[in-house]
């Protein structure tokens, strides 16, 4: 007995393919709201500051595997705590974009906060802010070892080749061979305070900039993500192509409709 294989019709292939045009649409649709929108704002990053702006939720700092470093070390002045974490320095849980590590020291001097960091002093008033600061240019020796104060309450700075002082408007240094003084010395943070500055710190880590751009490109799912915006442009390409073949399909047909109806 022989079976007939019934071959599909013009019009069930069309509406077939209507079918299909359909549900590409559908699936590449959150693709072509994502990608717009993505790159609606990425186009203004300057005007949104997207590149300053940082990301404060958990769960994508641990997705994107970004952890804080737990070597913390600071100094005490009187109530205010001057804690340095990777590359980034902290008044309190205060974040001094002026500064960076490695830290040397902190103490009292002048009615100032003086902060000692590679090659520069940084004079800020008891309230955190900045008023001044001193590079080699002003006198500051290099090689900065170790902050402190003498007896008398003279700046002190141990450095490379020797020892210095300073007087309280940090315009005249005198070296010597030897210098009696109280060297701040570090301290660990209390927990609290580690936790909060390491909380802080993680969200230095990722940009709006960056997390858009790997949304927009697929990267933040990692090579899988890469993959799935080539699928997505594959899903584009077919929607054209069955779109522009539609539309031909029904014009032509539209034009042979009103053929027959002239010829009639």
């Amino acid at each position: 007995m022989t079976r007939h294989k019934h071959k599909k019709t013009p019009a069930k292939l069309l509406r077939s393919l209507y079918i299909w045009h359909r549900y590409i649409g559908l699936a590449a649709a959150l693709f072509v709201i994502l990608l717009t929108v993505t790159g609606l704002v990425l186009n203004h990053t300057e005007d949104l500051s997207l590149d300053s702006r940082h990301v404060s939720s958990d769960l994508l700092l641990d997705w994107y595997g970004i952890t804080a470093p737990d070597d913390l070390y600071g100094y005490r002045v009187g109530a205010i705590r001057i804690t340095a974490i990777g590359s980034h320095l902290y008044w309190n849980t205060t974040r001094l974009p002026q500064a960076s590590a490695p830290l040397v020291g902190a103490v009292e001097f002048a009615g100032l906060v003086v902060i000692a960091i590679e090659g520069e002093l940084l004079l800020f008033t008891p309230e955190g802010e900045l008023v001044e600061r001193l590079a080699g240019a002003a006198g500051v020796p290099a090689g900065m070892q170790a902050l402190g104060l003498t007896p008398a309450g003279v700046l002190a700075i141990h450095a490379a080749h020797g020892y210095y002082r300073t007087d309280e408007r940090f315009l005249e240094w005198q070296e010597t061979e030897s210098l009696k003084a109280d060297w701040s010395r570090p301290t660990e943070p209390s927990p609290a305070l580690r936790a909060a500055l390491q909380h802080s710190w993680r969200g230095t880590g990722l940009t709006l900039e960056r997390m858009l751009l790997d949304l927009h490109s697929g990267r933040i799912l990692g090579s899988r993500g890469i993959y799935l915006v080539d699928a997505a442009a594959v899903l584009f390409l077919l929607l054209a192509i069955s779109g522009v073949w539609l539309w031909g399909k029904r014009r032509a047909t539209a034009m042979s409709h009103r053929q027959r109806k002239h010829s009639s």
